[in-house]
């Protein structure tokens, strides 16, 4: 055999030994460890997915509060620099100066900042961006990555963050959320809590679950896509649909800022309920450094209108006189001493005085004008076991149910606390100390019948597919007194504002009843009250009838030097305020109700032919006004509008003419024309119609572009005109 094939053969050998050496120590002894990286390979990591967290509505499904995800920005400087050496035409400080452009354009993070992270030595290392990129935005840098071929972009989750459309709006009672990371740093899992208000009370429907998925990665750090491998999908937090109505928020919220200001008040409390399903339409606890504070420091301050506790004044006098009208102890009119009332317990004496000397008041007019050495004689008469156990029922004392965070239960002593004179001093309400909500809460069974409802601030829960997951009804905690006595005391209540210490509050063509209370504010942990400091408040309803709205104002300490802190001047007003500026809302029928409420609508009897004499005995029998047109007084009644057998409201007059038809035409051409609603408001086309004699369909909302009846048409009392908003 040749020499140089020995050779070769015997060098082959020697590499060939070599090789299997080499390949035996790399998968038997593993020499260079590669087992650990070879099981990371193929044993999957799990990555947490974090859920969005759910939004909050109010009544109609207007937003309120949603979340927005968050970002941190890498980018693989490594990646960026082995591109460039593989060919690429534009050098690695080029495509840094490109990243730089498309992150700034497309965020709020600045250019030259991006600039120095990227150029920071050592460039092959991966270097940190921003961690602002909310998820439009990275889908926008992701998209612009892609078209300019750049590599190296690593996003990850960073936060979620709440977004408010309507800023300030509600925010003492949505409150607001902090995040926590538990686990190492490269595997953590995020979750959202509610600190208070709403996002505290659902924190848990709200925060939706965390789920995960398998992940294998190759060597360039690229998710390979295994069919094998497992996931659990995050769970949406669930929605909230609160019993909020946005636009009566706004009004409170903005009538309570302007009443801050002119009254000079250190707080401003407002509550709007529904009085016979107890659902809160607005809710408002204001301090007078609102405009100076960010709404973040408000969203995590204390929902006063729930906590904030003080005596409610001669608000609690109505109760009393519940009472004594269930008992039969006074008719409305029975007249009582209402001079000072001098009272001796125990070697203790005590005078209870009014502002405004009365000789003697009726019983109706002890509420209307709030007397309390009146209400100081009439509880007496009821006594402390009775009284007590009706504040007890009414709420005071303990939480509503309402389920709303921070909710505070209120002062109330059991009844073996009393003093010698808790009797006297509760029935115009000292010695106790309650909430606005509280306060509205009791009001809400004076308006609807005698029902303590359980208040609610959730409507319904929703999944992401916005199916109803739970539904909260109205709740009667308990029934209270019957409905004679409560309709009489709501005459006594509209008296308050008809004559008494509230008119300030009265409105045309719409009932309110309520009651005013000015009380002194107790010292802090002692006995007695501060000087020149008053809580200023007005309960009530509307309308009286058919009550829709309960609420309550307060002032906590409005000006004292002039005269603010009286209910009257402060809390009265911005009660009107509000009021106006609910009923006129589109959606708003009350005074079309109320209007309607108060429509006779009978038959117009046929007079035609008939001597005027008799006629006009005719009309009297059946009490209906009149008016006569023409000349000749002792004729017949040639004609009648409206005509005979139609509708109308007993209410207006019958027009009688007796001379000729055009003359009566004439004159109610007015009165029984079609008026021209299109280009109007809903709100407004209402109104027009109610003071004509045509009933309104209505489709849709908004303007009205058309209506059925042409404007000018002769119309009659029972006349349906349809029309058409957008």
């Amino acid at each position: 055999m040749n020499t140089r094939i020995k050779y070769f053969i015997g060098f082959n050998i020697i590499l060939i030994l070599i090789w299997i050496g080499y390949l035996f120590s790399i998968q038997i002894l593993d020499a260079h460890k590669l087992k650990a990286t070879v099981q990371i390979r193929q044993n999957p990591s799990k990555e947490i997915l974090i859920p969005n967290r759910g939004n909050i509505y109010d009544r109609e499904g207007k937003l309120l509060v949603s979340s927005v995800k968050y970002y941190q920005l890498d980018v693989d400087r490594r990646a960026i620099i082995d591109d460039c050496k593989r060919g690429s035409e534009i050098p690695s400080k080029e495509v840094f100066k490109k990243i730089a452009n498309i992150i700034s354009e497309n965020s709020v993070a600045k250019k030259k900042f991006l600039l120095k992270r990227l150029n920071k030595e050592p460039h092959y290392s991966s270097v940190y961006l921003t961690t602002d990129i909310s998820e439009n935005q990275l889908h926008l840098i992701k998209r612009e990555f892609i078209k300019e071929n750049i590599k190296g972009l690593v996003a990850t989750f960073s936060n979620i963050k709440r977004t408010y459309p309507h800023d300030k709006l509600g925010a003492n009672f949505l409150g607001i959320i902090d995040d926590s990371k538990r686990g190492n740093s490269d595997n953590s899992i995020y979750t959202t809590i509610g600190k208070n208000g709403i996002e505290a009370t659902y924190n848990k429907q709200l925060c939706g679950e965390v789920g995960w998925r398998e992940t294998i990665y190759d060597a360039n750090n690229r998710i390979i896509p295994l069919l094998f491998l497992k996931e659990k999908a995050a769970k949406r937090g669930k929605s909230i649909y609160l019993t909020i109505d946005m636009e009566i928020q706004e009004i409170l919220e903005e009538k309570l800022i302007l009443g801050l200001k002119e009254y000079k008040a250190k707080n401003a409390i407002g509550i709007v309920m529904e009085p016979f399903t107890g659902e809160i339409l607005a809710m408002a606890g204001l301090s007078k450094d609102h405009k100076r504070r960010s709404a973040k420091e408000l969203r995590s301050a204390t929902n006063i209108a729930a906590s904030f506790m003080f005596e409610p004044g001669s608000t609690l006098k109505p109760i009393t006189a519940l009472l004594a009208l269930e008992k039969d102890i006074y008719e409305p009119s029975d007249i009582i001493d209402c001079t000072d009332y001098h009272l001796e317990y125990e070697q203790e004496e005590r005078v209870i005085k009014d502002d405004h000397k009365y000789r003697t008041l009726s019983f109706k007019d002890i509420i209307a004008y709030s007397s309390n050495v009146g209400i100081s004689r009439i509880v007496e008469k009821i006594g402390s076991k009775v009284l007590y156990e009706r504040m007890i029922a009414m709420g005071f004392g303990h939480k509503t149910g309402s389920n709303i965070s921070g909710e505070a239960t209120g002062i109330f002593r059991k009844l073996k606390d009393w003093q010698g004179f808790s009797l006297h001093s509760i029935s115009f309400g000292q010695e106790i100390s309650v909430s606005a909500l509280q306060l509205a809460n009791a009001y809400c069974s004076l308006a609807n019948g005698g029902k303590v409802m359980q208040p609610h601030l959730v409507k319904e829960i929703r999944d992401k597919n916005n199916k109803i997951i739970t539904s909260y009804k109205p709740k009667v905690m308990r029934k209270i007194s019957d409905k004679r006595s409560l309709d009489t005391l709501k005459v006594f209540l509209k008296g308050v504002v008809d004559y008494g210490t509230a008119t300030g509050t009265k409105l045309e063509h719409l009932t309110i009843a309520g009651k005013t209370g000015t009380s002194e504010k107790a010292i802090s942990g002692k006995i007695g009250y501060e000087e020149e400091k008053y809580t200023s408040i007005f309960a009530g309803f509307f309308p009286v009838n058919k009550p829709e709205y309960v609420m309550v104002i307060v002032y906590d300490e409005a000006d004292y030097k002039s005269y603010s802190y009286y209910a009257s001047l402060s809390a009265v007003p911005t009660f009107r305020d509000v009021v106006k500026k609910i009923v006129n809302l589109p959606d708003t029928d009350v005074i079309a109700n109320v209007k309607e409420d108060n429509k006779k609508f009978v038959f117009a009897p046929d007079v035609t032919g008939l001597q005027l004499e008799k006629a006009i005995k005719t009309l009297k029998k059946e009490g209906i006004n009149f008016i006569v047109t023409g000349e000749n007084k002792t004729g017949k009644i040639m004609d009648q509008y409206p005509k005979p057998n139609t509708s109308f409201d007993k209410n207006e007059k019958i027009i009688l003419n007796l001379d000729n038809k055009q003359d009566a035409e004439q004159l109610n051409v007015d009165a029984y024309a079609m008026p021209d609603l299109v280009g109007l408001s809903l709100r407004k086309a209402i109104a027009i119609s109610n003071r004509s004699s045509v009933k309104l369909v209505i489709r849709g909302n908004g303007i009205i572009s058309a209506q059925s009846i042409k404007p000018g048409s002769n119309i009659k009392f029972g006349d349906i005109c349809t029309v058409t908003a957008k």
